[in-house]
């Protein structure tokens, strides 16, 4: 954007964000991004607001130059953990600091959290969980193979709802793979390492075809 407007539409806010349309209309549905409609029944945010919301989540504010992406070590994989228990949570990292594996982590608390982490952390794999207040893991794994900027991204579905429908719905949405809970940590970072393999060749594959 070459001058900051002050009302914004919901196509300017995905293109800050780096995110899809449906992930805006989720915030604003969900009440975490303030708008309003327009006669014609079109979706428009005040500048203020957005502003606000970008600080309340750490996003880059805007700008009248878009900042570019943030450097990424080649060497050192970028794992998102999203869970909504404190508990899994802590057991993944630490597990990765047991096994000294080289990637950097990140957490998340729920599928609104994941969506942001999403944009700021730029994760090569996401570690979700299905079940999750608001948005749910199903739908982030949906929004995340729907974005062509982070459709390589590789998805590990965690649950202790391991019924046949549950997994079979979430590698429809876009998992590469699934482990019940509770799982063996040591299984755990072996499955991380073949879908962070398999998820860089499906970036290459993208890549060469865009």
């Amino acid at each position: 954007m070459s001058k900051i407007k002050k009302v914004l539409t919901t196509g300017d806010i995905a293109t800050h964000c780096q995110v899809c349309y449906e992930t805006v209309a989720n915030w604003i549905k969900s009440d975490k991004l303030k708008s309003y409609q327009t006669p014609g029944r079109h979706r428009r945010i005040r500048l203020e607001d957005f502003m606000d919301f970008l600080a309340e989540h750490g996003m880059p504010p805007l700008t009248a130059e878009e900042p570019s992406a943030p450097a990424v070590d080649p060497n050192k994989r970028r794992i998102l953990v999203v869970d909504d228990e404190p508990g899994i949570r802590r057991l993944i990292t630490r597990s990765f600091e047991r096994k000294n594996a080289a990637h950097a982590l990140c957490t998340a608390a729920d599928g609104f959290e994941a969506g942001l982490q999403v944009v700021k952390f730029r994760p090569d794999l996401i570690i979700l969980d299905l079940m999750m207040p608001n948005i749910d893991g199903f739908r982030v794994c949906q929004l995340v193979r729907a974005n062509p900027e982070t459709r390589h991204i590789g998805i590990l579905v965690i649950t202790g709802y391991a019924a046949e429908e549950n997994v079979k719905r979430a590698m429809e949405c876009g998992a590469d793979s699934w482990m019940a809970k509770p799982f063996d940590p040591g299984e755990l970072i072996e499955q991380v390492e073949s879908i962070l393999v398999a998820s860089e060749k499906r970036a290459k594959n993208i890549s060469l075809t865009a």
